[in-house]
């Protein structure tokens, strides 16, 4: 009697069932001193335009107006004013 090996093709995993983590982020006026920029919080999905100056090597964490978490982490000098709109990716 012959004992046979049958390799089984690759087959990648499933992403369909996966769930995806992402965040909307728009940099405006990158060429200016005050960048504007328009994202959405990473937790609550609200809508934030955020106004900042500089750019450089530290992070700095963005709290929500809305649900008081951290909506995002950029790297800038400084964060001038973040104001709640309504989000451009939700219809």
């Amino acid at each position: 009697m012959e004992v046979r090996e049958i390799k089984k093709p690759y087959k990648p995993r499933n992403q369909d069932n996966e769930i995806r983590n992402f965040q909307h982020v728009k940099i405006l006026d990158c060429n200016e001193p005050v960048h504007r920029i328009i994202f959405e919080c990473w937790h609550c999905k609200q809508g934030l335009l955020s106004e900042v100056e500089g750019i450089s090597s530290q992070t700095l964490d963005v709290p929500c107006p809305s649900c008081g978490r951290t909506a995002i982490k950029l790297m800038a000098n400084q964060v001038i004013s973040t104001t709640p709109i309504p989000s451009p990716w939700q219809s």
